[in-house]
């Protein structure tokens, strides 16, 4: 059975809502960003909000009839979407800064990720329901994947930025995001140690998959930014190392591939 001493409910009760309140806006006036962590913000910001799409994959599958799960994903849905919201406030803060989600990425493309983006629903809804249970494992499994690269990246944001007003509001988006990441981890856990074909599953389909989730919509040129630019190697490593101790995924090293992938694609 799947780790209870997260309570779903005790998460719910305390859902974070929005985050408008205490962005102090006015600040970023007198002191904007920098265009490049504008831009990384900008990137985040989208992905945050693409990953709610996943969700519309999640719960067509077997995986919408584990009430503990669905329960979860429900709050953790509203609390990405006010995360979203929050770094989309700061970007358009800075009226100067133009963002551009569709450089680097072409219009057939774009148009082509779209369609599949509509029909994704429809064939995980068919294929999950083939592979049953063992298919949450490979969904909370990527939520936690997807927690870590985005965590890693929101910490070194902070690490580097002498910046007052913004490094707040990334510990308080980053609280929110570790008990997204607890729960994710845990579940993932607990459920590949219950079944080894869950960790077959899991190898094979997050190997396809491009991390984090929404980055195959976005510039590789501004994905390889992120991981590898932003989030050093070490940390991608240690992602890796978090991967390997989980039940039958030794040797995935996803995260590091990931941002080799994305470097080969913008030709670095």
């Amino acid at each position: 059975m799947p780790d209870t001493t997260f309570s779903v409910r005790e998460f719910a009760r305390t859902a974070h809502g929005s985050h408008r309140a205490d962005l102090g806006l006015e600040a970023y006036r007198d002191a904007p960003l920098d265009r490049d962590t504008l831009e990384i913000v900008d990137l985040l910001a989208r992905l945050e909000r693409g990953a709610l799409s996943y969700l519309r994959s999640v719960l067509v599958t077997p995986t919408h009839k584990d009430a503990r799960v669905t329960a979860f994903l429900v709050t953790w849905a509203f609390e990405k979407y006010w995360v979203a919201d929050a770094l989309e406030l700061i970007v358009s803060a800075h009226p100067d800064h133009a963002p551009a989600p569709a450089r680097g990425v072409s219009r057939l493309r774009r148009a082509w990720l779209t369609a599949g983006d509509r029909l994704e629903p429809i064939r995980e809804s068919v294929v999950a329901n083939l592979i049953g249970e063992d298919v949450i494992a490979v969904h909370t499994l990527a939520g936690a994947l997807d927690e870590w690269l985005t965590q890693a990246a929101y910490e070194r944001l902070a690490e580097r930025s002498a910046h007052a007003p913004f490094t707040r509001t990334l510990s308080r988006l980053l609280d929110v995001k570790r008990r997204h990441g607890a729960f994710f981890a845990a579940d993932a856990r607990d459920r590949l140690a219950a079944s080894p074909r869950a960790g077959r599953l899991a190898r094979r389909r997050l190997s396809r998959t491009a991390w984090p989730l929404g980055a195959q919509a976005e510039p590789p040129a501004l994905v390889s930014r992120l991981l590898g630019g932003l989030v050093p190697a070490s940390d991608l490593a240690a992602i890796d190392a978090c991967l390997d101790a989980l039940p039958g995924l030794a040797g995935l090293d996803l995260a590091t591939r990931a941002a080799r992938r994305a470097r080969k694609a913008a030709g670095r």
